[in-house]
């Protein structure tokens, strides 16, 4: 059995600021202390928008607070905030895990400054040549971008399209079978049944987004975050969890 926490959107901003009237240093570091308080965990995944506007600087900070708390694997992806080149340079880790009986392994669907998903060839060879080389019997794959429809379409425009072509591919690769995905973007709890397991997506760790909103709209509930349990038949429990110890309320201002 392996714990998986989840976290996404975290959306580090320069020492001193905040986005949307958050303190979203604070708000990741209340996060991961309340997730670390409640149970140890195995590996962690950040889904991408780790930082808003980011330098090197920005996603070194981002490391080092994650590893202040957990000192376990970390599997880091860029989201449409993110870039990529500055990931790199704070060496940042972004290779597929594979821990007992379990790959865990990013696809990429970010392009830098772009808020639409967009997934290469390249993109999907990195994802299926990770599922090959590992002898892992069960895949949990992580996106930035939703592979379904949330119904915020202001949102729901720049998910990854095409999904159940993608989803095909994936499933007919050579190694380990594919049993559900976690993904960010959404700013909010998503939990959708499909054939290839669930479709979860996971609060952001500063602000939300109001769930079936027609335009930007923020949410008044506090930051979140998602533990998964990965059983070795292949089986995926969950539960999502929300902030309890502080209070960050979002401003349009």
């Amino acid at each position: 059995m392996q714990r998986v926490l989840h976290i996404t959107d975290c959306h580090l901003v320069e020492p001193g600021q905040t986005l949307l009237g958050v303190d979203t240093q604070a708000s990741l570091e209340a996060v991961l202390a309340q997730a670390k308080a409640q149970h140890a965990c195995d590996v962690v995944v950040a889904s991408g928008d780790l930082v808003h506007e980011g330098s090197a600087a920005i996603y070194q900070r981002f490391l080092s607070t994650v590893r202040r708390f957990f000192d376990v694997p970390l599997l880091c992806l860029p989201g449409n905030h993110d870039v990529l080149a500055n990931m790199h340079q704070a060496k940042l880790p972004m290779q597929a895990l594979t821990l007992g009986s379990w790959l865990i392994a990013p696809l990429d669907s970010h392009v830098d400054n772009e808020p639409s998903a967009y997934i290469t060839p390249d993109d999907l060879l990195d994802l299926t040549q990770a599922m090959a080389a590992s002898d892992a019997q069960h895949l949990l794959l992580a996106t930035h971008h939703p592979l379904v429809v949330i119904g915020a379409p202001w949102l729901d425009k720049d998910r990854i399209l095409r999904a159940e072509e993608l989803m095909t591919a994936i499933v007919a690769s050579p190694g380990a079978k594919l049993r559900g995905t976690i993904f960010g973007h959404a700013h909010q709890e998503i939990e959708v049944t499909s054939e290839q397991g669930p479709l979860l997506g996971s609060p952001s760790t500063c602000f939300q987004f109001a769930p079936m909103s027609a335009k930007f709209t923020l949410d008044d509930k506090p930051p979140g975050y998602r533990w998964l349990t990965l059983a070795a038949d292949g089986c995926i429990t969950t539960k999502l969890e929300r902030l309890t110890t502080h209070s960050f309320k979002p401003t349009m201002n």
